[in-house]
């Protein structure tokens, strides 16, 4: 996650700290598919906290895109503030936010690819990522700041993060044929396309929390 980022996300929760120590102050521990996560949630009022929460995880993922095999890698970064709502002060909420999103894909092949209308001998670097700004819908279980000193929360939601940004580059003695560097921004092109309609990560978290 980027420096700024995480100093940003603190100076948020730090500001609303004199309103939310009247009301309850709670620290949770997130695993979902935004990875690993720690969060924070500020009693504002008896239905309305203000959460937030950095995320992260790497693990390994391979994938094909146009008939490459690539080795790769899924970097899960993020950072969130996030208001929610409770109906009648329940567990049930309903939540708003805005996530930074740095999650990215990384692939990783070689050999003699077909990239564009030919054969190259090369070595092809893939880097897939979206946009730095998500906003964020979701609904959930769990009031972190009321009932008892630990209590569980479940979050279902989706960060919209627009169609995916593909960069590809390319190392080896295919790179000084002719036309490979036509044809690699061809290839290029060609996977933001296919890859367009990706414009919403599903958010699914469990997590406990502790009120103080």
């Amino acid at each position: 996650m980027k420096p700024g980022s995480a100093i940003a996300l603190a100076l948020v929760l730090s500001g609303v700290s004199g309103v939310a120590a009247a009301q309850g102050i709670a620290l949770g521990a997130k695993v979902g598919t935004t990875g690993l996560g720690l969060e924070a949630t500020l009693g504002m009022t008896e239905t309305l906290n203000l959460r937030g929460g950095i995320y992260g995880l790497k693990y390994g993922y391979d994938f094909e895109e146009e008939g490459i095999d690539y080795k790769g890698d899924l970097h899960l970064q993020s950072a969130a503030a996030m208001l929610d709502w409770h109906p009648g002060g329940g567990g049930f909420r309903m939540t708003a936010g805005l996530f930074y999103n740095g999650n990215e894909l990384k692939g990783r092949a070689a050999g003699d690819l077909e990239i564009g209308n030919d054969t190259y001998d090369v070595r092809l670097d893939a880097t897939v990522d979206w946009t730095d700004a998500a906003p964020y819908l979701g609904i959930g279980y769990g009031n972190a700041v009321r009932g008892g000193r630990v209590a569980f929360a479940l979050d279902a939601g989706v960060m919209f993060t627009g169609s995916p940004d593909v960069r590809l580059s390319a190392t080896g003695p295919g790179t000084s044929d002719p036309g490979f560097e036509d044809d690699l921004r061809r290839e290029e092109q060609s996977l933001k396309d296919e890859l367009s309609d990706f414009k919403l990560y599903p958010v699914v978290s469990l997590g406990v929390t502790y009120r103080f």
